[in-house]
């Protein structure tokens, strides 16, 4: 396992059991941070953490603070808290996001973990693989298939509460789907639904991992709308509709 990922997986365990307790000063408001949201201590918290073990690696690009100097010449786009409005909720969907990448922005390894469920899909090169991370280290990797999930019922569309017309599209169409708050980890569930769609322009700190995760799929992003689908039958159905309301 890279260094990268092994720093990540390590940071992650430490997280894990500080977010379990629920202590107050996980839910506080503080500033906003570098993407634009308010940032919670969770968060703030998360990054803390992140940022002891990837600073050593690499410069890192983190939602919260924005860009901290590191070691090399590579850089971390780091999502600490993906779906921190879920964490606030009591809803157990969130995890983080982070994409290591070159000089020039090109991402060389990413990972997206679950700490609900404690799953993580890493991508490094070529291969797409899933992890179930153990107590003190990362168990054998899984290699993702990109063939069609026959059992799967549903896609996710994030956003969809502002994007009513894209919603009765896709129920006119029998496309069911759920909206889970946490876009970085619907990327990354992508291997496993019929389609991960967001309506308006994904941000940097969301994306970056995720999208190279997921290049082995069926994907167009752009400042609209992403589209992530191992089926090509319903990404064409469901691209054709975006494009003709774009």
């Amino acid at each position: 396992m890279s260094r990268f990922l092994q720093a990540a997986h390590k940071a992650t365990q430490e997280i894990l059991p500080l977010l379990r307790q629920h202590t107050q000063n996980l839910y506080a408001l503080h500033s906003r941070g570098a993407g634009g949201d308010v940032s919670i201590g969770a968060d703030l918290l998360s990054e803390q953490i992140y940022m002891k073990y990837l600073l050593p690696l690499a410069s890192v690009d983190s939602e919260e603070s924005g860009f901290v100097q590191g070691e090399g010449s590579d850089y971390i786009v780091l999502d600490p808290l993906d779906g921190s409005d879920n964490f606030l909720s009591h809803i157990p969907y969130y995890g983080s996001s982070l994409a290591l990448c070159d000089k020039h922005g090109k991402v060389k390894e990413a990972i997206i973990f679950n700490f609900c469920t404690q799953e993580a899909i890493a991508r490094v090169g070529d291969v797409t693989f899933s992890l179930m991370c153990g107590d003190k280290s990362i168990d054998s990797k899984t290699p993702l298939s990109t063939a069609q999930s026959p059992q799967a019922k549903c896609g996710i569309f994030e956003k969809a509460y502002t994007n009513p017309h894209i919603a009765a599209f896709l129920y006119e169409n029998g496309l069911k789907f759920r909206s889970l708050g946490a876009s970085a980890l619907s990327m990354a569930k992508a291997f496993e639904v019929n389609f991960m769609l967001f309506a308006g322009n994904m941000r940097t700190y969301d994306s970056k991992a995720g999208l190279f995760i997921c290049e082995p799929l069926w994907h167009i992003s752009t400042k609209n709308f992403t589209l992530i689908s191992k089926d090509k039958h319903i990404f064409d159905i469901i691209r054709a509709f975006l494009f003709t309301t774009a």
